[in-house]
């Protein structure tokens, strides 16, 4: 299946195949609706599923029914119920990947530390079998062996016992995450483009000492962001 969309993906992007775009289109709509009408029929069986995710397959367009109908189905099916990360159900204030680059590169990072934890947990049989986050999956060349993405021997023990993300413990998860950090953006990464705004900041500028400020700054506000998506419970707030 997967190849099946990487070579829609090739068609469309590299050979700029007007066909597989719309056949591309058909197959989504033919498979959210039936997902939808499937929903109604049968919440039960996608409450399960739904609780651990953070999105769900749906419509949109700007018809006046498409954001009540969605809100619906969010409610019917307790989407996000047991998510991983912080959301904001209940009106609370959830975390923006697009409008902030720590915070994405957060959730990159917890993605695949998720990824590990998950796996050496399997390898004990505790998962008790619940459905995975949608968020975590092995795209990344090498993701299948955690050393290729800088994790040592010793990390990787420490991932049998690492809890859940929690705002207790996301300084552990830092710790994991910051040497995946250092493997995909390199040991210069303060030079990356996303970084990039950071050298145009009226504070750095003639800084003498501004390349270790900002190479600390960026992996402080990393840091804060696994705080910030970090799920939210009724004792830590």
């Amino acid at each position: 299946m997967e190849r099946f969309f990487k070579w829609f993906g090739g068609e469309i992007s590299e050979k700029e195949n007007q066909d597989a775009a719309n056949r591309l289109y058909y197959l989504a709509l033919l498979s959210v609706r039936n997902l939808l009408a499937a929903c109604e029929a049968r919440p039960d069986l996608y409450r399960p599923i739904a609780k651990h995710q953070l999105y769900w397959p749906s419509m949109t367009g700007w018809g006046a029914d498409v954001e009540r109908t969605n809100k619906e189905l969010m409610a019917a099916l307790n989407l996000g119920e047991a998510a991983p990360l912080n959301t904001a159900r209940h009106g609370r204030k959830s975390f923006s990947i697009l409008e902030n680059t720590a915070t994405g590169i957060a959730c990159k990072l917890w993605g695949a530390v998720e990824f590990y934890r998950r796996d050496a947990l399997d390898e004990m049989d505790v998962l008790g079998g619940d459905p995975v986050c949608s968020l975590i999956m092995p795209c990344w060349p090498g993701f299948g062996d955690a050393r290729k993405l800088g994790l040592t021997d010793e990390q990787i023990k420490k991932l049998w016992t690492l809890q859940p993300l929690s705002r207790l413990n996301f300084l552990e998860w830092w710790k994991l995450g910051e040497p995946i950090f250092i493997h995909l953006y390199g040991k210069d990464f303060e030079n990356h483009k996303e970084f990039s705004g950071y050298w145009k900041s009226p504070a750095f500028k003639h800084d003498p000492k501004a390349r270790a400020q900002i190479r600390s700054l960026i992996k402080k506000q990393i840091k804060q962001a696994f705080r910030s998506i970090a799920p939210k419970s009724s004792a830590v707030e």
